[in-house]
């Protein structure tokens, strides 16, 4: 496998990855263990394997694009099975956040979009509203009666309840100061 040419920008990147996820991806053996047991690698996301080798050959722009790790589901298969025991979780989160902060979009906007509506969700309630929280991300995306078929069977079955719609849950301290704990550590405070 092709490694570092040794251009400085390259050897930043790969310098970056390693302290932002505290994982030594300069062990990795490129065995495929990762992947094989991964369970979003398909044709269009190629998975954790090849998102290492990318990254180890200095492919700063196409890694931070790369689908692979906004699919991530952390379910924890590529670091039980790795035999260098490299956790991609922390190599994914690595990689959002250098992305974000160099400015590029996510590869996955309906992914993103998700993540926004859902943690918006949790800070304003202490927890995910559903109901609220698919009307909101099928609004944002256009197609406000995408799961209304589905919305009404779970409204039926009294798996959902619409007085969820109205009314607002009253906002927990200690949720909100999570959430601003975090944001001052993503500012570096």
């Amino acid at each position: 496998m092709l490694r570092l040419t040794g251009n400085p920008e390259e050897r930043n990147f790969l310098k970056e990855v390693i302290q932002g996820s505290g994982q030594n991806l300069l062990e990795c053996l490129q065995c495929g263990k990762c992947s094989g047991s991964c369970p979003i690698t398909s044709d269009s996301v190629q998975g954790p394997r090849h998102l290492i080798a990318m990254i180890l050959s200095g492919m700063k722009q196409q890694s931070l694009q790369d689908p692979t790790w906004w699919y991530c589901v952390s379910c924890g298969s590529c670091a039980s099975r790795c035999p260098v025991e490299i956790n991609m979780y922390q190599v994914a989160t690595s990689l959002c956040e250098m992305a974000e902060k160099n400015g590029i979009k996510p590869s996955e906007p309906a992914i993103h979009l998700f993540e926004e509506v859902f943690l918006k969700s949790i800070r304003k309630n202490g927890r995910v509203q559903e109901l609220k929280a698919v009307m909101e991300y099928n609004l944002r995306r256009l197609s406000p009666f995408k799961d209304a078929a589905k919305g009404a069977k779970l409204m039926l079955k009294g798996a959902i309840n619409p007085k969820d719609m109205v009314g607002r849950a009253k906002s927990d301290p200690e949720i909100l100061r999570i959430f601003k704990r975090v944001e001052q550590m993503r500012h570096g405070e």
